[in-house]
């Protein structure tokens, strides 16, 4: 894909684009994912502030992650036509880079 796709995919709303829609939506399930996960969890105190900041804004997480969720090579080649299982390994694999309590 050209720079200059790839550049319009990073600064597309999340509203307007689909990838960013899939990454919307991967976002909240992994949101309800850690809300149920054990509390044993490695950086499961963190990961629940991660989940309760996109609970509460969505459209704001998936934007501070959207350069890394490019990063991915699949991702990257065909923005487009990601699937929902791509995304959704993309933003799962990201969480614990987020999740830092802050």
């Amino acid at each position: 894909m050209a720079y200059a796709d790839l550049y319009n995919t990073l600064v597309a709303d999340v509203g307007n684009h689909i990838l960013w829609r899939q990454a919307f939506v991967a976002a909240l399930k992994s949101a309800a994912d850690i809300r149920n996960e054990d509390a044993g969890t490695d950086n499961h105190a963190n990961r629940m502030v991660w989940a309760q900041s996109v609970e509460q804004d969505p459209k704001a997480m998936v934007m501070e992650m959207r350069y890394r969720i490019m990063e991915n090579a699949t991702i990257q080649a065909a923005p487009t036509e990601a699937t929902d299982n791509d995304v959704q390994f993309v933003v799962s694999s990201l969480i614990d880079d987020f999740a830092t309590g802050s």
